[in-house]
């Protein structure tokens, strides 16, 4: 087992992002990315197998 951290972000229609981990699973393999868009943002879960790739995807998001 190894363990995956979640990645989520969410970019509004107003320009905002929010980006935080929220999860860590421990599973063979790592689970899939997921997207959804609703009529006021778009969210992201991302999946990363390291703590530091999770922190500099948020650090990068909260850039963007």
């Amino acid at each position: 087992m190894k363990t995956y951290y979640c990645v989520c972000t969410s970019f509004d229609d107003r320009g905002r992002v929010v980006s935080n981990i929220v999860d860590t699973i421990d599973a063979p393999s790592r689970p899939r990315n997921e997207f959804k868009s609703t009529k006021r943002k778009d969210i992201y879960l991302d999946w990363f197998d390291t703590l530091s790739a999770a922190r500099a995807h948020v650090e990068g998001a909260r850039r963007a």
